[in-house]
């Protein structure tokens, strides 16, 4: 009986945990060849990485390479970089990543510049990955994990990683 009771409470404890991440899914692809699209611009240069929202004390500056770092460690083509800009072309195929974003949400507004409020001090981090490409968007992830100490965590860089991927292939 108390055998029963410890593994209930182990599996209890595991769903408990899967809520505060770190986890992510592909919110939406507006076309199947996202990646069709990510070729064709990657081809002139770096792709740009805008940041908005800073949930640690690490200078934003360094949040943003981190994040522009992580997102390129999940490609293998030599020809795919990424470049953190604090504001890129509007009428560019950029990735913009939301960190601790708070209600409000929405990729059309996103890619037209009008960013929801920050929800920082939250035991998780919402993360929130759009693809714009002039004024709308291709695709967007949405991911979350438990407070990470630091841009450079391990376990941060990995989430960055994934939602990357999601973001640039449209696959969830």
């Amino acid at each position: 009986m108390i055998r029963k009771l410890l593994g209930l409470v182990a599996g209890l404890s595991a769903l408990t945990a899967c809520d505060e991440g770190p986890a992510s899914n592909l919110s939406f692809t507006t076309t199947p060849e996202v990646w069709s699209f990510v070729t064709a611009a990657a081809t002139g240069g770096p792709l740009p990485v805008e940041i908005h929202g800073n949930p640690f004390g690490d200078p934003p500056r360094a949040v943003a390479r981190e994040v522009a770092t992580a997102a390129g460690e999940a490609f293998t083509e030599p020809w795919l970089r990424f470049a953190a800009t604090p504001k890129a072309d509007p009428n560019l195929l950029r990735l913009v990543w939301l960190l601790d974003v708070g209600r409000g949400f929405n990729a059309d507004d996103v890619c037209r510049g009008r960013l929801p409020e920050v929800d920082a001090g939250r035991r998780v981090i919402d993360i929130r990955a759009v693809l714009c490409r002039g004024e709308r968007p291709l695709s967007a992830v949405h991911g979350w994990m438990r407070n990470p100490g630091s841009a450079s965590d391990p376990s941060w860089r990995h989430l960055i990683a994934q939602m990357a991927r999601q973001l640039l292939t449209g696959r969830g």
